[in-house]
C-alpha cells in the first residue's frame, strides 16, 4: 500500500468514528485529539485499526499522544519507517 492509500485510509477511518458529521474542512494536518473529532477511547480501536493495516502489532508503551495529532504526524510515527 503505497502513501497516499494509507493517508487516505486513516482520513476515511477518523471520519466515519467522529462524533458529529464532518462540517469542517478534514486535512491531513487537522488536530485531531485537540478538535475533538476522536476521543480518548476512540483511540484504543483506532491502534487497533493501524495494527491491521501495518500487519503487526504496535507498542502502546512506546506511543504519546503527540502521535496521534495529525494524519501527518500517524503516518510519520507508524508508517514512514516501514
Amino acid at each position: 500500500m503505497n502513501e497516499s492509500e494509507i493517508r487516505r485510509q486513516l482520513r476515511e477511518w477518523i471520519i466515519e468514528r467522529s462524533k458529529s458529521p464532518p462540517t469542517w474542512e478534514f486535512t491531513d494536518t487537522t488536530e485531531i485529539l485537540e478538535e475533538g473529532i476522536l476521543s480518548s477511547l476512540d483511540v484504543v480501536e483506532f491502534v487497533l485499526y493501524i495494527e491491521s493495516l501495518l500487519g503487526e502489532e504496535v507498542d502502546v508503551d512506546d506511543i504519546g499522544p503527540e502521535v496521534f495529532t495529525s494524519i501527518d504526524t500517524l503516518y510519520d510515527s507508524f508508517f514512514a519507517k516501514s
